[in-house]
C-alpha cells in the first residue's frame, strides 16, 4: 500500500495546487483563501488524527481498515473540492495525509522498514505541489484536473481490488483475510472465542506463517500461525517505583515531542522565507523541488540504515554549511536535499515515542508546519538575509534534535 499511498500524495497535492492556482484563488480573495486552504490541510489533521485512533482503537483490524477509509475519503473530497471551495478542497487534502500516513506508518512498523517506508510516502508531495502550480497558473486546469482525477480514481480502484476480502475454511471454520496480495491480516474464528490474529503470505515475498495446531487453509497455498504469544512480564515493581517511571517517562517524552515540533516549526519556516537568486524559470525550480523530494526519501533510508542520531547531526551540519553558499546554484541545491532529510525522521521518531497515538502524532507535526508558514503570510521579515537564515535553522534544529533524544533516553531532565 506505501506505492500506492506514495502515487496517491503526488497526485492529491498536485490536484489540490491545479485547483488552487487554476480556479479557487483567481476566482475569491486570494490571501483569505490562501490562508483557508493551509488552515484545513494542515491544522485539521491533528483532531483528525485523533479521531482515526479513536477509530482504531488498538485493534489490528482497524488499524489497516479505517486507514485506507480515511485515504479514499480524503481522495473523493479533494476531487469534489477542486470545483467547489479551498476549505473543501483543504479537509480532502487532511483527510488524505492522515489515513495515507498512518496507513504507511502501520505497514512500515509491520514490515521493519524503521522509516523508509515515511520517507517515500512524504517525498512527492512536493513535486505535485510544484507541478499543479505551475499547470494551474498555465491555464487549462480543467483538462490537467481530469486528467489528474483520473489517475486517482485508477489507483484507488486498484487498491479496493488489492484489498479485496477473502474467505477461507479452516477446520470447518471460517477465517476472513483482509489486507494486501502480498501482505494480508486475517482473523479466524474459534467458536465462542476471541479471534486470534493471523499473517498469510500471499506468495509475493514473506514468511509463511502457519498455526501451532498445524492447521492450514483448505483450497489455498496460505499457511497460517497464531502471533506469538507475549513473554511472561518481569516481576511486578512496587506502586511507587512504577508511578516514577511513568512519570519519567511521560516527561522525556514531552520533551522529545516538544524539540520534534520546534524543528518541524524551523523546517517550515526556513522552506518558506529563504529564497534563492539562481531560482528562477521552470528548470532551475524543478530540480529544487526534486532535491527536496530526494532528500525527504533519502532521510528515511539513511536513518534506517546509519541511525538517527548521525543522520540528523551530519545532513544538518552540513547544510548548514551550504546553506552560507548557497546563492550558487550547486552548494543551494545540496542544502535542500540535506535540510529536507529529517523530514520522516521527525516524524517516525515522533511516532515511536506513541506508538498508540500514530494519527495524533503524524497531524501534531502537520500542525507545527502550519504555524512555520504563519510569520511568512502575514509579512513578518526575517532579521536575517537569506543564507544565514537557513544555516541558522539547520544548526539549531541540529541541536533540538540531539537534545530531544538525549532527553528520550533520559540522559537530561530539563531543556529550555
Amino acid at each position: 500500500m506505501t506505492v500506492i499511498y506514495s502515487a496517491l500524495h503526488l497526485l492529491v497535492d498536485g490536484m489540490c495546487a491545479l485547483a488552487m492556482f487554476g480556479s479557487l484563488l483567481p476566482g475569491g480573495d486570494r490571501g483569505l483563501s490562501i490562508l483557508v486552504y493551509n488552515f484545513c490541510a494542515f491544522a485539521l489533521q491533528m483532531p483528525l488524527g485523533v479521531a482515526l485512533d479513536a477509530l482504531c482503537g488498538g485493534k489490528k483490524g482497524r488499524e489497516v481498515g479505517f486507514p485506507f477509509l480515511f485515504a479514499l475519503a480524503g481522495v473523493l473530497c479533494t476531487m469534489g473540492g477542486a470545483f467547489l471551495h479551498p476549505a473543501v478542497l483543504g479537509i480532502g487534502n487532511a483527510l488524505f495525509h492522515v489515513g495515507g500516513g498512518v496507513g504507511t506508518i502501520r505497514e512500515d512498523d509491520r514490515r521493519s522498514w524503521r522509516g523508509r517506508g515515511l520517507g517515500v510516502f512524504v517525498a512527492p508531495g512536493a513535486l505535485g505541489l510544484y507541478l499543479g502550480t505551475v499547470l494551474g497558473r498555465g491555464g487549462s486546469w480543467q483538462m490537467w484536473a481530469f486528467g489528474t482525477g483520473v489517475l486517482m480514481a485508477l489507483l484507488c480502484a486498484g487498491a479496493i481490488w488489492g484489498r479485496k476480502a477473502h474467505r477461507f475454511e479452516v477446520s470447518g471454520q471460517k477465517a476472513h483475510c483482509f489486507g494486501m496480495r502480498g501482505q494480508k491480516v486475517c482473523f479466524f474464528e474459534v467458536s465462542g472465542r476471541k479471534a486470534h490474529r493471523f499473517e498469510v503470505s500471499g506468495g509475493e515475498g514473506g514468511t509463511e506463517r502457519i498455526p501451532e495446531s498445524g492447521v492450514r487453509g483448505r483450497g489455498t497455498e496460505a499457511d497460517w500461525r497464531a502471533e506469538a504469544q507475549p513473554s511472561k512480564s518481569s516481576p511486578q515493581k512496587t506502586e511507587k517505583q512504577a508511578a516514577g517511571n511513568t512519570g519519567q517517562g511521560i516527561r522525556n517524552t514531552a520533551i522529545a515531542a516538544v524539540c520534534c515540533i520546534l524543528v518541524v516549526i524551523l523546517r517550515s519556516y526556513v522552506g518558506m522565507a529563504v529564497a534563492f537568486p539562481w531560482k528562477t524559470g521552470f528548470r532551475a525550480g524543478l530540480l529544487a523541488v526534486l532535491m527536496v523530494v530526494g532528500g525527504k526519501a533519502a532521510g528515511g533510508f539513511a536513518s534506517a540504515r546509519y541511525g538517527m542520531r548521525m543522520t540528523t547531526t551530519v545532513s544538518l551540519g552540513l547544510a548548514g554549511i551550504c546553506y552560507l553558499c548557497s546563492a550558487a546554484m550547486l552548494p543551494g541545491l545540496a542544502a535542500l536535499f540535506l535540510f529536507n532529510m529529517t523530514m520522516p525522521i521527525t516524524l517516525y521518531w515522533l511516532v515511536r515515542s506513541m506508538p498508540r497515538m500514530p494519527g495524533f502524532a503524524f497531524g501534531l507535526l502537520t500542525f507545527a508546519l502550519f504555524l512555520g508558514f504563519l510569520p511568512t503570510y502575514f509579512g513578518v521579515a526575517a532579521a536575517v538575509d537569506g543564507p544565514v537564515l537557513g544555516c541558522a535553522g539547520s544548526v539549531l534544529s541540529m541541536l533540538l534534535l540531539t537534545a530531544g533524544r538525549a532527553a528520550e533516553r533520559g540522559e537530561i531532565g530539563l531543556i529550555l
